[in-house]
């Protein structure tokens, strides 16, 4: 089944916030969040790079960074910003929250405890 999560995501600034339900993808690598939901937070285009998609073609889309925090985790990351039917939480965030998919209860929890981060 599909595993949704409650993220609250901004701008690195934080002057604008908001909580909305990301669909966890650990099948993609970036977050991605479409360019309206960019728009509306003021998370501006940083770099364009070149991604492969599900159906195997490149497109090009936008990078940038925003502020993410999932139960209670809360961290820096790069994000997609391309048109997708609803915000992706990919494998890259999950990885650097500290989060895992739990396929029997069908949420995320934690794979390390939070204040373990890795140095390099």
């Amino acid at each position: 089944g599909f595993v949704r999560a409650k993220v609250t995501i901004g701008n690195p600034e934080r002057t604008k916030v908001r909580e909305i339900a990301f669909l966890t993808d650990s099948g993609s690598y970036y977050t991605v969040i479409p360019p309206s939901l960019a728009e509306e937070l003021g998370i501006k285009p940083l770099a364009r790079r070149k991604l492969r998609v599900a159906d195997k073609r490149e497109i090009g889309v936008d990078i940038s960074v925003a502020l993410v925090e999932v139960l209670g985790r809360e961290v820096p990351i790069f994000v997609a910003i391309m048109d997708t039917p609803e915000p992706l939480l990919g494998a890259e965030t999950l990885e650097t929250l500290g989060l895992t998919i739990d396929l029997a209860t069908g949420k995320l929890k934690p794979s390390r405890p939070y204040d373990a981060d890795y140095l390099i």
